[in-house]
């Protein structure tokens, strides 16, 4: 079952990147079947697509990330996470820093929670994880776009990504570095 996910994330990786490659991205070349390097259209910055896979035995799924391929926030010794708040709406995002780390990735992450503009954008985002990792690079990894596989029942199914949802995911990521630069 798993060999037959890992075919459909692949599949489904070809899938997210015509819609990213519809919005002027280009494609690099020698990628992983899971994992594609995007080349962005004039000023923009280029991208990753992965599907990462989570699960084991009985069920899982290939999880779409996207990130910047290089860094737009300041370094942290463990990286963020988020979470968004509120219940029924999105109302912002709440960054924090991962146990162990500094002050300064205190300090980023209260920076990070208090942007109206990038709480906004990802509001727009259906995402199930919002992390920055150590180097400073955000990922975001959505709900659509992914592969999901059980065992019992065998069942293996492509969620697509929604319509739109590539458009608001570049403009959170353009987000995440304008907030960098207030930040720095």
């Amino acid at each position: 079952m798993r060999r037959l996910s890992a075919r459909r994330a692949a599949a489904a990786l070809a899938s997210d990147t015509e819609e990213f490659e519809r919005l002027g991205y280009r494609a690099g070349e020698g990628d992983s079947p899971h994992s594609v390097a995007l080349k962005a259209p004039g000023e923009g910055r280029d991208l990753v697509l992965r599907l990462r896979p989570e699960g084991r035995v009985f069920g899982g799924n290939w999880g779409l990330e996207v990130s910047t391929v290089e860094p737009v926030l300041p370094a942290t010794a463990r990286g963020l996470a988020a979470r968004g708040r509120g219940v029924v709406k999105m109302q912002g995002v709440r960054f924090r820093a991962r146990r162990g780390d500094d002050e300064s990735a205190s300090r980023v992450a209260d920076a990070l929670s208090a942007d109206t503009a990038l709480g906004e954008a990802l509001g727009r985002v259906h995402f199930e994880r919002v992390t920055v990792e150590p180097d400073g690079r955000p990922a975001i990894r959505h709900l659509g776009g992914s592969v999901v596989w059980l065992l019992l029942p065998p069942v293996v199914r492509a969620t697509p990504l929604p319509e739109g949802q590539s458009e608001a995911i570049v403009a959170a990521l353009e987000e995440f570095a304008r907030a960098g630069e207030r930040i720095m």
